[in-house]
């Protein structure tokens, strides 16, 4: 009897250092003064200053004293004169905070204790090959420069597979190892090999070793929570029971995936769903060409005689230590003659009952730091067997553990701050001096964190997730004060400081806009002519082309801007335009003259045309007779500053009164798109079409239908 390969996972647990910070309330207690003598006693010595806090942010929630350190302090502390204090009176811990350094945070904590709605709970690491659940990728990669490696061991001893009256135990095991040069790139490698043993095989025992996997995944975060990438991997099948190169296949898997992490809307959510689809070109069965296997033969040796589809799903419920997990999995076959695949008793079976179809259920333990362990199994849901498509097994148990190593971090750094009250009999020195107070964006009033807070002689400190900053004591009458943060401009002030109590310093920092730069040229037939030139959007300016070939140059911030161009005797034009912050952008209007014969008349509430607009008969097509007389609607609309214009059709009542309609509604908006075309905004214009239900002379002589079938401009908004 076959037995089941064992797969040992040895992990190797990397430990962080901590840097412990402790400071007193009060100042170490002075010496007992000598027995008196006949001369006047000596003046007691004056207690030396306390050496302040390095935490720089509002400190965290006190954690109760670990039971060996507050027994050690109850029998006693030493005294600043190498002397003991007795009890914990004399050096009473008050609090006890640590936080981790910012940029030495760990990259795979224990979640041991952790909160249930806590972002570390969602563990990232290496499944059977790159990251993922177990089978199926994802596409939320983890932190760069991050080494992940991970050994899956994999078993089955099943009764009547893949045929009847057959015993198949099949063991396997895949080392995987995954490297994330950068934030959205992965690079992974698995190698594979397995042994499986069946009374339908010859021989019984089938060994394959040397699967290889190589690939790469590309993935980031396009909107919060929604990680979106691809996966290519290059799949290498090895020959029976070797490993040369003599006889090997390959097989390419492309997979597009998709993650949503549901924590990003609520933490009441805690799900992280994944989906791919993809294919695999398959050219496994090149390996046994000479020879016809049978079912127990290609479900041995893994040979897929057929490409295929891939999808895939998987859910994820991260809590702490444990992260139950499901996966779905179905590869439709390519390539079958008429969807049908032949069975191992000869008769015919739908591809579709015999492709690869898998549930798997599992769970994801996560108490200790950079270890993770998998277990669980997969169940098979395909209901018959075709050769050419290695059969599915009914279940299939795996298990497997995986560790994460970062061979760039210099290694977490824990600060540990202890507050400490002893009893004293002098009187208490003066609190030391601080600035304090919080940092703003001047113009959203936001509070800034992590802003570099710099006095001159201190080490620089940073503001919180608030906004507020305590800087290290100070001495002097004034110091000089240096706020910075990127995408600020720097803050420099010379500060008085408050010798009985901490200084409070507010500063809104004003932020460092890069402008965008405008070139705006004007022509009229070609030539340069001078004209005034508007700037509406993000930021309001005015400017003047020069007479000359040089254009006006105009510096703002970068945004959504509507350029308007005048100039006496040419019609206006306008256009809207959108720049990047530092960019440039080349805008020229060719200006038209305006015409000597005036059409359009400005009335308040309406913009008056003494000419019909022309189209082709029956149509919404604009002849071009009509293009001079809606240039000059756009001056007027321009000219006038119109907000908001109706563009309104209607026809005369010969016809269908479904077709006078839509006739109607058809030009409107053609004069409106062209409106739009010559600059006017989108949202500055609607169209409406009234058929022949608003006349304005009677439809009984070809004047009176004339007439009747007009465009009007209605100004709904001055």
């Amino acid at each position: 009897m076959h037995r089941t390969l064992l797969a040992v996972v040895v992990v190797v647990a990397a430990s962080s250092f901590a840097q412990s910070d402790e400071w007193n309330t009060f100042p170490p207690a002075q010496p007992a003064p000598t027995q008196p003598a006949p001369k006047p006693q000596p003046r007691p010595e004056q207690p030396k200053p306390q050496p302040p806090p390095k935490q720089t942010t509002a400190p965290a929630e006190a954690k109760p004293l670990p039971p060996r350190l507050a027994a050690a302090l109850d029998a006693g502390v030493p005294s600043s004169d190498g002397g003991v204090d007795g009890g914990v009176d004399a050096a009473r811990i008050v609090s006890q905070t640590e936080r981790y350094l910012p940029g030495t945070e760990p990259h795979s904590p224990s979640t041991w204790g952790l909160p249930w709605d806590a972002t570390e709970n969602a563990r990232v690491a290496v499944g059977h090959v790159g990251i993922g659940t177990v089978y199926v990728p994802s596409a939320r990669l983890g932190k760069a420069g991050v080494v992940r490696v991970s050994l899956l061991g994999e078993y089955h001893n099943i009764q009547d597979f893949p045929v009847r009256s057959a015993q198949n135990i099949r063991s396997g095991v895949t080392f995987a190892a995954s490297f994330q040069p950068f934030d959205w790139g992965e690079i992974f490698v698995a190698y594979g090999a397995a042994a499986n043993s069946n009374n339908r095989t010859s021989p019984n025992l089938i060994q394959a070793l040397g699967d290889l996997q190589l690939g790469i995944k590309l993935s980031r975060e396009w909107a919060r929570g929604f990680h979106a990438g691809v996966d290519l991997r290059l799949i290498t099948f090895s020959g029976v029971g070797n490993q040369g190169l003599d006889r090997f296949a390959v097989g390419f898997k492309p997979t597009l995936l998709l993650t949503y992490d549901f924590r990003t809307l609520s933490h009441y959510i805690p799900l992280v769903l994944t989906g791919g689809f993809g294919a695999t070109i398959d050219s496994s069965s090149g390996l046994v060409s000479n020879q016809r296997l049978n079912a127990a033969e290609e479900y041995a040796l893994n040979v897929n005689r057929y490409h295929r589809l891939n999808v895939m799903a998987a859910a994820e419920i991260p809590f702490p230590v444990v992260t139950p997990f499901v996966e779905y999995q179905v590869s439709p076959v390519l390539g079958a003659p008429n969807g049908e695949l032949t069975g191992p008793d000869g008769r015919f079976v739908s591809a579709g009952a015999a492709m690869a179809h898998t549930l798997g259920l599992g769970l994801k333990l996560t108490p200790l730091k950079d270890l993770t362990v998998t277990s669980g199994f997969n169940l098979g849901l395909a209901r018959s067997v075709g050769l050419g498509v290695p059969a599915t097994p009914p279940w299939n148990f795996f298990v497997g553990a995986g560790f994460a190593i970062d061979p760039f971090q210099k290694g977490e750094t824990k600060i540990v701050e202890t507050i400490r009250e002893r009893r004293v009999d002098v009187a208490r020195a003066p609190p030391p001096q601080r600035l304090e107070g919080v940092v703003t964006d001047e113009e959203t009033k936001q509070p800034l964190s992590n802003v570099i807070i710099a006095v001159a002689g201190n080490k620089p400190t940073a503001t919180d997730a608030t906004g507020a900053y305590e800087s290290l004591p100070v001495t002097g009458k004034s110091v000089k004060l240096s706020i910075a943060k990127e995408g600020y401009a720097p803050y420099e002030q010379s500060i008085a400081v408050d010798p009985a109590q901490p200084t409070r310093v507010d500063v809104a920092l004003k932020p460092d806009v890069k402008k965008a730069k405008f070139e705006v040229s004007t022509t009229a037939n070609k030539k340069p002519i001078k004209a005034n030139v508007t700037f509406r959007g993000t930021a309001e300016a005015r400017a003047e082309t020069p007479d000359g070939n040089a254009p006006a140059e105009v510096e703002l911030p970068a945004g959504t801007y509507t350029i308007t161009a005048t100039a006496p005797g040419h019609l206006a034009q306008t256009r809207d335009v959108q720049v990047q912050a530092g960019g440039k952008l080349v805008v020229t209007f060719e200006l038209q003259p305006s015409p000597r014969k005036v059409l359009v008349v400005f009335k308040g509430d309406k913009i008056e045309i003494l000419q019909q607009v022309h189209f082709a008969s029956g149509k919404a097509q604009i002849l071009p007779d009509s293009f001079g007389l809606l240039q000059q609607v756009v001056d007027a609309i321009i000219t006038n500053n119109v907000k908001r214009v109706r563009v309104e059709g209607h026809t005369d009542n010969r016809g269908k009164k479904e077709t006078n309609q839509t006739l109607s509604e058809d030009r409107a908006r053609a004069v409106k798109d062209y409106l739009v075309a010559q600059g006017i905004d989108a949202s500055r214009l609607e169209s409406a079409g009234y058929g022949d239900s608003k006349p304005i002379a009677p439809n009984l002589t070809a004047r009176g239908r004339e007439l009747n079938r007009r465009v009007e401009f209605i100004v709904l908004e001055k």
